[in-house]
């Protein structure tokens, strides 16, 4: 008992310490690359980086062309984008393009491997509608460890529909991009990446929110609406988002795309690898503060028990005016009709602590423990054949904890969650759906090919569970 009450109030002092402490960081905004102002490709040096999280205090991590994550790369529907990466550290990576609609020969899975010192160049046809997306390694066995050294980027893609919209559209002013990460700090440097039984079991979870590589981030937006794009990229924490004093805001946008139109929210769940986009009114001049509770592995926490942090200090400029403002109307999405799905397919994402010994993981044999349908990654084998254009239904659950499923390629609707219907600021296409012991429901079609030799992968986005086998690879022909 008097164990139990420590821990709450060691948890309580600490956050109360991570809400009321003054932001003081000016948050990092990740430079821009519009591929339509870049006369030849974009090219992306894979690197290793002395990254400062606090002032002075130098922490070794990877990024993109820089000491940690990546630039924001702007794509346009309808114009093919030439890419070339560079691998600069010494072991292989790969980098996916996570919610892109590609073929699998440029999807950036497992077997897309950039080996040191070579080059990985691609050209991207971009076909689907405007969303915010990302880019992250997706080596087999090796992905954790390299998003949580700092390899992690944003796409944005534009479309007809977007760049009409009269939404804020001035990035870094008025439309900001939010990579949410949570880190471990001794002393002020990072923790380099390794894992324990129990963080194995329920993901790396850490204790200091991290936001564009910023820690206790404030910006100075100008008076009117002002538009965030938010990124879970972390390894395996879900957050429940929240403006300070339960105030309200808008859902605009979930992973593939603009919802219909916005829905008015106070809270926003999000788990690793989701997308969401959200608007926030600061036409009253007041500053806002954009809050984070950390969820639990088990969804069993008392919300009081539970550690909250500020994500962002929301100062206003009154000498500003936000150009933009909340449309009415966003999207015009056509669902697709499950009488018309060819094939059902089950999927069952298990956790076995007695599973039979296997592939190596930080000296810890992981055999079966994790898998979906019995059955962990074997990267020679091709666990489902999808055909291309055929509209199918998949039905999805997970066992011990709540599970982020991710499929490659395209995009899904949701027909039902955890057997119940998907609330109103769900029901936009997406990529990433949150499962838990009871089926979730999906539906979509595959329009882009998937071949043995690059197939497209399913697996959970808790970045530990994926890399000990909870994933698995499909065909699109």
């Amino acid at each position: 008992m008097k164990h139990s009450i420590l821990i709450f109030l060691t948890l309580l002092i600490y956050s109360c310490a991570n809400t009321t402490k003054v932001a003081t960081n000016k948050l990092n905004i990740p430079h821009l690359l519009d591929s339509r102002k870049i006369s030849k490709e974009i090219e992306l040096k894979i690197q290793y980086g002395n990254h400062q999280f606090f002032s002075g205090i130098k922490s070794n991590t990877m990024g993109f062309n820089g000491n940690y994550l990546g630039p924001t790369i702007k794509l346009y529907r309808g114009d093919s984008t030439k890419l070339k990466f560079t691998n600069d550290i010494e072991e292989p990576t790969t980098v996916h393009g996570h919610g892109l609609h590609v073929n699998g020969e440029i999807d950036g899975g497992p077997q897309n491997i950039i080996k040191p010192n070579e080059k990985w160049e691609i050209t991207i046809p971009v076909q689907q509608e405007a969303s915010t997306n990302w880019y992250h390694p997706h080596l087999m066995g090796k992905t954790a460890e390299h998003v949580h050294a700092g390899l992690a980027g944003l796409y944005i893609i534009e479309d007809e529909n977007s760049i009409q919209l009269p939404l804020p559209k001035t990035y870094g002013v008025n439309d900001i991009p939010l990579v949410v990460q949570d880190r471990g700090f001794t002393n002020g440097k990072m923790n380099d990446y390794s894992v324990s039984m129990q963080e194995l079991m329920e993901g790396k979870r850490e204790e200091t929110l991290v936001i564009n590589g910023t820690i206790n981030p404030f910006i100075k937006a100008p008076k009117g609406w002002l538009r965030l794009r938010i990124l879970n990229g972390s390894n395996a924490r879900f957050y429940e988002l929240y403006l300070k004093g339960n105030l309200s805001f808008y859902k605009i946008a979930t992973e593939g795309g603009f919802l219909d139109k916005p829905i008015k929210i106070t809270e926003l769940k999000m788990a690793p690898g989701e997308r969401n986009e959200i608007m926030i009114d600061l036409s009253d001049g007041l500053s806002k503060e954009l809050m984070a509770t950390f969820l639990p592995a088990e969804n069993d926490g008392v919300s009081m028990f539970l550690t909250k942090q500020r994500v962002l200090d929301i100062r206003v400029d009154n000498s500003k005016e936000s150009k933009g403002t909340l449309p009415e109307k966003l999207n015009q999405i056509t669902p697709l009709n499950p009488s018309d799905a060819v094939v059902t397919r089950t999927f069952e994402l298990e956790m076995d602590m007695d599973g039979e010994e296997g592939e190596n993981m930080n000296g810890m044999d992981m055999g079966n423990m994790f898998s979906i349908n019995g059955k962990s990654m074997d990267m020679m084998r091709i666990d489902e054949k999808v055909k291309k254009g055929e509209i199918e239904i998949w039905r999805i659950k997970g066992e011990m904890m709540e599970h982020p499923f991710h499929m490659h390629g395209t995009s899904f609707l949701i027909l039902s969650q955890n057997g119940n219907p998907p609330k109103k600021e769900d029901q936009g296409w997406k990529d990433v759906v949150i499962v838990g012991n009871e089926w979730t429901e999906v539906i979509m079609k595959f329009n882009h090919v998937a071949t043995k030799r690059y197939p497209y992968m399913y697996h959970c986005h808790i970045l530990e569970h994926e890399d000990a086998g909870m994933m698995g690879q499909f065909t699109v022909e």
